[in-house]
């Protein structure tokens, strides 16, 4: 078998990194929410895409609190994180 017009020199571009988690957050002020794309289960990824989208540096970010519908605040760490749902939607 013979393939015909095929570019010999051709290097497929690998893909970006997939996700392994989606987060749907709203921001303060907005009404609708913005997709948010871990690439690692991990709080310091969490905080890092936050911060992206709020177009702010990631230096400030000492700890990201999740406050639960009870009003608890917890403070977020890499296990909090593996828990989370895929495609869930949050209030930051």
């Amino acid at each position: 078998m013979e393939l015909v017009g095929v570019d010999p020199t051709y290097v497929p571009v690998g893909r970006k990194r997939r996700s392994v988690l989606a987060i749907y957050a709203r921001f303060q002020g907005e009404s609708i929410h913005r997709a948010i794309y871990l690439e690692q289960l991990a709080v310091s990824d969490l905080a890092d895409k936050l911060a992206q989208r709020l177009e702010m540096p990631t230096g400030p970010v000492v700890e990201v609190v999740r406050r639960t519908k009870k009003g608890v605040t917890v403070k977020v760490d890499d296990s909090v994180v593996m828990q989370l749902d895929d495609e869930q939607d949050m209030e930051v």
